[in-house]
């Protein structure tokens, strides 16, 4: 079994392109497949992937494994995960990149993990899968510069996915995508979905090898689309519109997406299709995100002395500094920072660790901060860079959640997304442990005999 976690689709849009025949595959896979909508279980400021991902995997509501904030899912999850139980009773597990969350190894040496590529204190196992990782996180994670790492690391990253399946067509695909880049200087947005191809060749390979009998395989590429380009799919639902360069992105994130769940369903029969939550227009608020600059300036600024910044995901970012009474003065400083008189910084301190982003939006360009501990003042725009453009997508809490079973039902209402974890290890004949508050869900249709 395979469980296929497509970060935040859209219901309405899945019905909206399955019907103008964008997306044959989803369709099949609909068509054999007991449909259920999820709700998330919660409202912002905890309706986030990396909330509900853990709800998921742990089978605890956000109430109980208090996973709030990225990195959470390592220091809060402290029961066994879905996979961990799993494991335990003998099933070959494979973990590949599923959000913030705390698999480490599994019992006998079996199985696999690829943390998630925003998870920068992650650690692969087997530790040959290292490099691998490090190589996606690095792209992910440094996105909004369209930075790239250097040649050595790319060198290791080539010879891992030679070594580890990588196809003809995906280096073929990988090639058109630099080529064009380079001819139009545009369009590295498109890269999120070649590396989708590029992530499969190796879960596929990696499946094979430790022969695998449950696995997860994440992906975000077309959730990200959503946040930056719904003003351009749908202009018309916006009192400010874009300029229609990105009208198609969100349509070629589904369409890429389509084309690599053809490729898993020829490879797979077992399959299970989720999105833990989805996304809307943003039609009632404008939100930009920004990050840092330069690190070192901003502390400078803050008066923040020593601390090493690592960037995780939109705006946020983590600093560790050298002990817990260094990180409690950090966060006093940093606290300090204004913009129009608001605190421009949120932050959440763990022991001498901070998990910091700007809290600034739109209509930045000629702000000033403050240091209200100092009184001194310094330009926005010299000391953090916008990511990307104006939000347009923003969460909402239905979720797909399509079961493979070659029967055609959809259940009417909702389900609880603790109630996954559940069904799949009834699926696989393992108790469910007493902590997980869902039940399994009927995927089949009991019919009394006259």
């Amino acid at each position: 079994m395979i469980l296929l976690e497509f970060n935040e689709l859209s219901p309405r849009l899945l019905d909206r392109f399955i019907g103008e025949g964008h997306l044959p595959a989803f369709r099949a896979f609909r068509d054999a497949s007991v449909v259920f909508t999820t709700d998330a279980g919660e409202d912002p400021p905890r309706l986030e992937p990396w909330i509900q991902w853990p709800t998921v995997h742990s089978g605890l509501p956000y109430a109980e494994h208090e996973v709030f904030a990225l990195g959470d899912g390592r220091r809060r999850l402290k029961q066994p995960l879905l996979g961990d139980v799993l494991s335990a009773a003998g099933i070959p597990v494979g973990i590949f990149s599923s959000m913030n969350l705390s698999y480490s190894h599994h019992p006998g040496d079996g199985g696999y993990i690829v943390p998630d590529p925003w998870d920068i204190e992650g650690q692969a196992y087997p530790g040959s899968l290292q490099p691998f990782y490090e190589t996606v996180s690095a792209m992910v994670q440094e996105s909004s510069r369209d930075g790239v790492p250097g040649p050595a690391q790319l060198a290791k990253f080539g010879l891992f996915l030679l070594r580890n399946g990588m196809r003809p067509a995906t280096v073929k695909a990988a090639i058109k995508q630099l080529v064009h880049e380079k001819r139009t200087s545009g369009g590295k947005w498109r890269r999120a979905s070649v590396l989708d191809a590029l992530s499969y060749d190796v879960f596929r390979h990696l499946n094979k090898r430790y022969d695998v009998r449950f696995a997860t395989f994440f992906s975000n590429s077309t959730a990200h689309y959503q946040h930056y380009f719904w003003r351009d799919m749908e202009p018309e639902l916006f009192a400010k519109q874009g300029d229609g360069e990105h009208a198609d992105a969100i349509l070629h994130g589904y369409q890429s997406m389509d084309a690599l769940l053809g490729r898993i369903m020829a490879d797979n029969s077992l399959l299970v299709l989720a999105t833990a939550l989805s996304q809307e227009a943003w039609i009632d608020a404008e939100k930009r995100t920004f990050r840092p600059r330069d690190f070192a300036a901003l502390s400078t600024f803050a008066g923040v002395v020593g601390g090493v910044a690592k960037p995780m995901m939109a705006e946020q970012f983590q600093v560790e500094l050298p002990d817990e009474a260094a990180a409690i003065d950090a966060e006093g400083k940093l606290n300090q920072l204004e913009l129009d008189g608001q605190q421009l910084l949120k932050l959440d301190r763990h022991e001498r660790t901070l998990q910091v982003g700007c809290r600034s939006s739109v209509g930045q360009k000629g702000a000033r901060v403050t240091n209200a501990r100092t009184g001194t003042a310094a330009a926005f725009d010299d000391l953090f860079y916008a990511i990307h453009t104006t939000r347009s997508g923003r969460h909402h809490r239905d979720g797909v959640l399509w079961f493979r079973t070659g029967e055609h039902r959809v259940v009417d209402g909702r389900v609880e997304l603790t109630d996954i974890a559940p069904t799949i290890l009834e699926h696989f004949g393992v108790a469910q442990p007493a902590y997980m508050k869902g039940r399994p869900l009927p995927l089949r249709v009991t019919r009394k005999v006259p």
